[in-house]
């Protein structure tokens, strides 16, 4: 196959999971061919978007690898080089692309904020959604891959070249304050190791380390902002400490995962605060557990941890015994005399303590809270509710919520 059967088998191979074109052009940045509709976006993207210069320089640099060009909204174009006996015959390019779906969304509110026609904004609207949402970790390995079908030279991720932004060296225009963070390493040691312990004194230390600093310095005008990264600096630090104490890594990515959604949904400096005080305490409870439960057999421990994830799921015993390995029967036994509750019992404990997470951390309905955790129905939810906590969900909600 010459590149340019290549290229095409291998736009067929994307377009089996995301609609992206290709685009070739010559060495001067002439279009000389592309796949996409005419209608769907400008075809001459480069000029369009102000990727000639960033195109030229790393060409005109002699640079061969993958070469990733994107908007300030995360719109993503691919760029590969051809040459002909170490002259650049042509630049091969693969998009568009979102990398998230808050790219998307940001792309709209710009457009509604200039002044269009409505058909004009409605056909724009029309071909963002045409545009596939991709994640980076996929299309940096797409990059590899384009950069082979060219070249038949085998690169990985850490070879893709990005546009050089000219920044300077830290040291060249930041004054260095040694005096500036002292004893909040120390501080933030003794927190993280308490958390890792899963010992209920760290609240002490936070405590402290909250007294030597506010979190991250940059100011981008946007107090909330500068809370929301904070908070999510410590989810990081928090998740990798429980891994290290003893906490499943699927349990505390997951975890992660869903405080990270919690963290950028709070509206106020209360509800944020209410939110990381929950995320600490449901952390160093899990590391505890963990830990007593030490004397608990690896399939076992697996599927606790395997619940613990999926507790939003309907979980089924059999589904559950094959996973372990074991007999319905066998499971059910074997669960029993090592956890000391039915695997059942032990379901509907794992759904009643996220159901009192959400409660005091969340917004979401009685009823959400009840669909969102398949319990069937709300009055269901309410009775399993009472009969564990003592109190209903209401009730639950109106001592436990600090937002």
């Amino acid at each position: 196959m010459n590149i340019e059967e290549k290229l095409l088998f291998f736009d067929e191979m994307l377009k089996c999971n995301y609609r992206v074109y290709l685009w070739s052009y010559c060495p001067d940045l002439t279009l000389i061919r592309t796949n996409c509709p005419s209608d769907l976006i400008t075809s001459d993207v480069v000029s369009f978007l102000n990727f000639a210069d960033s195109l030229m320089e790393y060409a005109k640099n002699g640079g061969r690898y993958p070469f990733i060009l994107d908007t300030p909204l995360s719109l993503i174009w691919i760029a590969a080089f051809e040459y002909e006996d170490d002259v650049l015959s042509k630049i091969h390019m693969i998009g568009p692309a979102f990398t998230g779906k808050n790219s998307l969304l940001l792309m709209r509110k710009e457009l509604d904020e200039r002044e269009l026609t409505v058909k004009l904004r409605s056909k724009i609207f029309q071909q963002l959604d045409d545009i596939p949402i991709i994640p980076t970790t996929t299309l940096f390995q797409y990059a590899v891959m384009f950069h082979y079908c060219i070249t038949g030279e085998r690169v990985s991720t850490n070879d893709i070249q990005f546009p050089d932004f000219h920044t300077e060296d830290p040291a060249d225009d930041i004054r260095l304050i040694s005096e500036e963070h002292r004893g909040i390493w120390l501080a933030e040691q003794t927190l993280i190791g308490m958390i890792r312990d899963g010992n209920p004194d760290y609240k002490k230390a936070l405590e402290k380390s909250s007294a030597l600093s506010n979190g991250i310095k940059f100011d981008v005008g946007d107090t909330m902002r500068q809370q929301k990264s904070s908070v999510h600096v410590l989810l990081t630090l928090t998740s990798r400490a429980t891994i290290e104490g003893g906490l499943n890594p699927s349990i505390s990515y997951t975890l992660s995962d869903y405080y990270s959604q919690r963290i950028e949904n709070s509206k106020t400096t209360s509800e944020l605060t209410a939110l990381c005080r929950t995320m600490l305490e449901d952390y160093v409870q899990r590391v505890r557990q963990a830990r007593d439960n030490s004397s608990v057999s690896r399939q076992i421990r697996n599927i606790c941890d395997y619940i613990t994830t999926h507790v939003a799921e309907k979980l089924l015993i059999d589904s559950l015994a094959e996973k372990a390995g074991y007999t319905e029967y066998y499971f059910s036994h074997k669960f029993k005399k090592e956890i000391g509750c039915s695997v059942n019992e032990f379901i509907q404990k794992e759904k009643l303590e996220r159901a009192k997470l959400l409660l005091c951390s969340t917004k979401m309905g009685i009823q959400e809270i009840s669909d969102e955790l398949s319990f069937g129905s709300r009055s269901y939810f309410s009775s399993l509710f009472r009969s564990y906590t003592g109190i209903s969900p209401s009730e639950y909600r109106e001592n436990h919520l600090k937002i």
